[in-house]
């Protein structure tokens, strides 16, 4: 047994003998394909605003056959879902590698400045630059050279919310969305121009971790693979308080942006910024606060503050416990308070009905809420019949009305070439609800003025969110437009011989009023689109990074009296 896990160890670590052939690079690629093809909704979105027809395979099977290797061809991959253009859509290869300059890094003022430095690696005697300074290159390479071709296989909805992941890859990389990192050298030699003018090199090691994938044959050169077993990113949400047959209604729910290790607040609790001395914290000192709140005064006025740091909860158990909490802090913003400022930047999202509940404590009348639209698979639309037998069983005459409706659309979507139902409600029984109240109907809402703080980085549930505020004019938003993620994501294996797995949206979030922006019709998509605030203010400067948000943070305390005295 002793020698059998010698061997076992030594063939783990030897390089393999051979590449995937050309025929078997073909085949690996159009499952992929085809998984987008058969279920991904936004195809004709795509197709006729940005010009990209996921069925026109040929130029890619071109560039696949006369790719040189394994790593090559799975760039090509990368580069194919990015063109979608979507938070949503992304291949990942299914490495554990990773290599970490420890240096964190991000676009302020158009620049790659330094936004922290992992000190315990990188200690200041050494290496004697600060937060602030600017990378202007890396092996030689000007950094907006080396952002541009990581951007070209990471792509988000937003333009500048692409720019700025790439960013935080260029001292950090994955195998899992970048195939060649395991070519990095042992370092990398950084030219960083310091605050006053200087310019000098750093040579920094890569710390690697994980086992890198250099090719993914040998493999007999079979024409057939095992079948792709989909499965949702999220089982048993809602648990036992939802019936079993309402499953369709849930299965989408996690919603969520592409995860990162270095982009800092991302899905955090605590807000970036610091905000006044005068601050007087409530929630986030305690492990169990889901939020980071307080308030504080400005010229005579109590300004309350609830950062909402992500909607990634986890299960239906643990939203209620959050919405109570929500409830409380709302109630006493209520009472304390003169206007509210509600923070989701940097929140990737999550469970859209968890958001949606949210919203029903800082609404004070009947407001809509999104629907989707849905392309059905072979297996939604067995789901939906299960669901529209459990509604002739167990629900109400108005429930199976529903179900019935539903299954008919869904089943009509199903028959046809590229169908997509109309728009379905997702949350609720219908596209509109009410604000939030207690057992004998006494309101539960929030009902000063509201300012919303969003950013590129306000993603999928978290666009929602804000399209909700907005549309239903609840308040006013300010900061900058969203990340354009409209849709609910599915992941699952594809890819015969690379054992990879793709993430898309088989749905397109429908927002209740029409809206448009740069280089897109009007619509009621969110998708590419996003949320443009009222009041658009850039986050991304020097003086913020270097003084923890000072600018900001006055910028929307004005914003909040503002919008109190009816500017």
């Amino acid at each position: 047994m002793y020698i059998s896990r010698l061997a076992l160890l030594a063939a783990i670590t030897l390089p393999l003998a051979a590449q995937l052939t050309p025929e078997q690079k073909a085949i690996d690629f159009q499952t992929i394909a085809s998984a987008y093809a058969k279920q991904y909704a936004p195809y004709e979105w795509k197709r006729d605003n940005l010009g990209f027809d996921l069925f026109d395979l040929r130029p890619w099977m071109e560039r696949i056959r006369a790719s040189k290797d394994d790593l090559a061809y799975l760039e090509i991959v990368n580069e194919y879902v990015a063109k979608l253009n979507d938070v949503h859509s992304y291949y990942i290869l299914n490495s554990d590698f990773s290599a970490d300059l420890h240096l964190f890094s991000d676009i302020y003022d158009g620049k790659l400045l330094i936004e922290s430095i992992d000190r315990n690696h990188l200690p200041a005697r050494t290496f004697d630059f600060a937060v602030g300074d600017e990378i202007l290159q890396i092996d030689g390479r000007p950094v907006a050279q080396v952002i541009d071709e990581i951007a070209r296989m990471n792509v988000f909805g937003n333009p500048r919310s692409t720019r700025r992941w790439a960013a935080d890859y260029v001292t950090y990389r994955t195998q899992g969305v970048q195939p060649r990192s395991p070519e990095l050298g042992n370092s990398a030699t950084l030219l960083i121009r310091r605050a006053d003018g200087a310019e000098k090199s750093y040579t920094i090691d890569w710390d690697k971790e994980g086992t890198p994938i250099t090719k993914l044959g040998p493999l007999p050169n079979f024409r057939l693979g095992r079948a792709a077993e989909k499965h949702s990113d999220v089982e048993e949400v809602i648990g036992e308080e939802v019936p079993s047959w309402k499953k369709p209604w849930i299965k989408l729910q996690n919603n969520v942006a592409r995860p990162s290790k270095h982009l800092r607040g991302f899905h955090a609790r605590d807000p970036i910024f610091r905000l006044p001395a005068i601050f007087q914290q409530r929630l986030g000192r305690s492990r169990a606060d889901f939020y980071y709140s307080g308030t504080w005064t400005a010229e005579g006025k109590r300004i309350g503050f609830i950062r909402v740091g992500t909607f990634n909860l986890g299960s239906f158990g643990v939203v209620n416990s959050a919405l109570r909490q929500f409830q409380t802090e709302i109630a006493f913003m209520q009472a304390n308070t003169d206007v509210l400022i509600v923070d989701i930047t940097r929140n990737g999202g999550g469970f859209g009905c968890y958001a949606e509940g949210m919203l029903g404590y800082l609404m004070t009348r009947n407001f809509q809420v999104f629907g989707l639209e849905y392309r059905p698979t072979l297996f939604d639309v067995l789901a939906w019949r299960d669901a529209y037998q459990g509604a002739l069983d167990f629900g109400s005459a108005d429930e199976q009305k529903l179900y019935a409706a539903l299954l008919k659309d869904i089943e009509a979507a199903y028959s046809e070439n590229r169908g997509r139902t109309g728009t379905m409600p997702f949350c609720q029984d219908g596209l509109e609800a009410a604000p939030a109240r207690d057992r004998n109907g006494a309101p539960l809402s929030y009902t000063k003025p509201v300012l919303l703080l969003t950013d590129e980085f306000t993603a999928s549930a978290g666009d929602m969110f804000a399209a909700l505020v907005q549309d239903n004019k609840r308040g006013k938003i300010f900061g900058y437009r969203t990340a354009g993620a409209g849709g609910s994501t599915i992941q699952f294996e594809a890819g015969f011989y690379s054992e990879g797995a793709v993430s898309m949206t088989p749905t397109m979030l429908v927002r209740p009023e029409m809206r448009s922006a740069p280089g897109f019709p009007a619509s009621r998509y969110i998708e590419n689109v996003g949320v443009t605030p009222d009041i658009v203010y850039d986050y991304q400067t020097r003086d913020n990074l270097i003084n923890n948000g000072a600018d900001f943070v006055a910028a929307f305390t004005k914003a909040a009296l503002d919008h109190l005295a009816g500017n």
